[in-house]
């Protein structure tokens, strides 16, 4: 098991926490956000870049 940690800014994390149904752990959402980019289900957009 990995355990990792990140740093993000707290107006971009509580947006994206918003949008994670209550019914769902922060963690879980994480994992099935890692799962679907090592699938190839996540596009990225070449037209924006990183902050």
């Amino acid at each position: 098991m990995v355990k990792y940690q990140f740093q993000i800014d707290d107006e971009k994390w509580n947006e994206w926490k918003e949008t994670v149904p209550r019914t769902k752990s922060l963690e879980q959402r994480i994992i099935e956000l890692i799962e679907a980019d090592t699938d190839g289900r996540v596009v990225e957009d070449d037209s924006t870049q990183s902050e």
